[in-house]
């Protein structure tokens, strides 16, 4: 009787090191599968990427992230009345602009007060509510780099920062 529990109990040992000899093997294929894969989408990635930023001599010259930021203006601050309907409403906001270039290739200084004409009407058209959500500020944001650059004619602007933005 001993020698048949001794049989038994030694093909149940070798059963369970094949199961955890093949789980294990399973494991370090999805592992090195999946890493595989991992480097093969974003190394691909990164690659084309360099590739579509050289030009024929090799220089960079590739998206707005590789580029150095432009010279940054600043406009006085705006105090003016939002379009509440219900009740008065003022906003204060600061804004820098980036230039695509150095100032003194734009005609930026020229166009100073038609620029500050442009962004009173946007911005007094305007309701509160609007400007007080992260969404309202992406949507003007994108509204005033669109309104400065129909007025300038030499350089466009790059970027907008909001630097003071108060709603009262």
């Amino acid at each position: 009787m001993a020698d048949e529990t001794a049989t038994e109990a030694a093909p149940a040992k070798a059963g369970s090191g094949k199961k955890m000899m093949v789980l294990g093997l399973v494991g370090v294929l999805l592992l090195g599968g999946g890493g595989g894969a991992a480097w093969f989408f974003m190394g691909g990635q990164k690659e084309e990427g360099e590739k579509h930023a050289k030009n024929d001599n090799g220089d960079d010259h590739g998206g707005k992230h590789a580029e150095e930021p432009g010279p940054v203006v600043e406009l006085e601050p705006f105090l003016l009345n939002l379009a509440d309907r219900d009740e008065l409403r003022f906003l204060k906001v600061s804004i820098k602009l980036e230039l695509d270039r150095p100032e003194e290739k734009t005609d930026y200084q020229n166009k100073v007060p038609a620029i500050r004409d442009a962004l009173l009407v946007l911005l007094s058209s305007k309701e509160s509510q609007l400007l007080r959500t992260v969404n309202g500020k992406r949507r003007i944001r994108e509204e005033i780099m669109t309104r400065v650059n129909g007025v300038m004619s030499k350089g466009k602007i790059s970027n907008v920062f909001f630097t003071d933005f108060i709603i009262q």
